[in-house]
């Protein structure tokens, strides 16, 4: 019985936020708005790791690599300090949001404070078969826990770089501890 509960609160606030949006959508007709989040940036040492990490392991396709090569068909100059803060991967995983991951040796969280974070959206029914591919991996992580409605769940890991992420879903139907999550756990060793 709860298993048909948390789908159906998965598929009640869905139906919700589709809703907030429409809203949204038409009191904004005629006047300016917003029409997204464009792209995030996260903070990464290292390209190539960044690129294994979430095209290989998470999924992400890879739109471009900006780097002096990029830079020069472009007309423009090489970047200084080795491309600290220019050179970076364009990736998107899932949905309409680009995802830049920049070459940055500074910048990523604390590791034991859980923001910020990212956190992407997944199916109820892939969240444990993400758990097991990114425990395969060797990729520390907490959860499914579930801090919203009843259905919620969600994952807590980190990248290679100490950034915080997450899986999230609505309507998850298997066993998940009610706790906010312990990024220790998620902590590099």
């Amino acid at each position: 019985m709860s298993a048909l509960r948390n789908r159906l609160i998965g598929l009640a606030f869905n139906a919700r936020i589709r809703l907030v949006r429409l809203r949204r959508v038409l009191a904004g007709l005629g006047r300016p708005h917003l029409r997204g989040v464009d792209h995030v940036t996260i903070a990464v040492t290292d390209l190539a790791e960044a690129r294994r990490f979430y095209c290989d392991l998470l999924g992400a396709t890879l739109m471009m690599t900006v780097d002096d090569a990029t830079f020069a068909r472009f007309g423009r100059p090489p970047a200084p300090n080795g491309g600290e803060g220019a050179h970076h991967l364009s990736v998107y995983l899932g949905g309409a949001t680009r995802v830049d991951l920049f070459l940055q040796h500074a910048g990523q969280p604390a590791p034991t404070i859980g923001h910020p974070h990212y956190a992407f959206q997944v199916a109820p029914g892939a969240l444990l078969g993400w758990r097991a591919r990114l425990a395969a991996a060797g990729v520390r992580l907490d959860g499914p826990l579930q801090l919203g409605p009843p259905g919620q769940a969600s994952l807590y890991f980190n990248d290679p770089f100490g950034n915080h992420l997450e899986l999230t879903c609505l309507g998850f139907t298997g066993e998940v501890e009610q706790r906010p999550p312990n990024m220790a756990v998620t902590a590099a060793a």
